[in-house]
Formats: C-alpha cells, sequence, structure tokens
C-alpha cells in the first residue's frame, strides 16, 4: 500500500492537472470572448457603412426619378408642339384649299385641258 506521502504526492498532481485544464479553458475562453467582441465590432462598422451605402443609393434613385420626370414632361411638351404645328398645318391647307383661286397673273402659261 501507497504511503500518506505517496497519496499526497498523488492528489497534488492531480489537482495541479486539473488547475492547468481550468486556466487553459479560462484562457480559452477570454480568447473566444475577445474574438467575439471583434466581430461584434465588425459587424457593427459593416452595418454602419450599409446604412450610409443605403441612404447614398436613396440620394442617387431620387435624383434619377427626378431627372425621368423632367423628361417625361419636357417630352410632353415636345410633342403638344408637334401636334399644334400638325394641326396648324393642316388648318392653314384646309383654308388655302376653301380659299379663290390666285389671280390669273399667277396662273400657269400651260394651256387648259
Amino acid at each position: 500500500m501507497a504511503t500518506t506521502d505517496e497519496r499526497v504526492g498523488y492528489l497534488e498532481q492531480q489537482v495541479s492537472s486539473v488547475v492547468a485544464k481550468v486556466d487553459m479553458v479560462i484562457t480559452e475562453l477570454q480568447q473566444q470572448r475577445e474574438d467575439m467582441r471583434r466581430a461584434q465590432e465588425k459587424h457593427d462598422a459593416d452595418m454602419k457603412e450599409m446604412r450610409e451605402d443605403m441612404k447614398e443609393l436613396r440620394k442617387d434613385i431620387k435624383g434619377a426619378l427626378q431627372h425621368i420626370q423632367g423628361l417625361t414632361i419636357a417630352s410632353m411638351v415636345g410633342i403638344a408642339a408637334i401636334a399644334v404645328g400638325v394641326l396648324g398645318f393642316l388648318w392653314s391647307t384646309a383654308r388655302n384649299m376653301n380659299s379663290q383661286p390666285p389671280p390669273a397673273q399667277y396662273q400657269s402659261s400651260l394651256p387648259a385641258r
């Protein structure tokens, strides 16, 4: 049988082994906590950057929509101007068709058919 001193020595080794394992676990947990803190900081920075990008994108989209609206108004005005021009041309042509023939001095010298 083992003596008391041998048993105490054995138990001290066991306790030292357990303390070393606990220290390793504590160190690992601290490292994991630090890794989680870094990951959270990176996530927060990424989210902030994404929000800023979204704000810029909204501004760009709003500007593009305003530009499209301006182009739409300009094209509508252009189409209306064309329509007025065509109607004016038609009205003028119809008016000229209903008017009297030109005076004899402007008529062609071709023989009548």
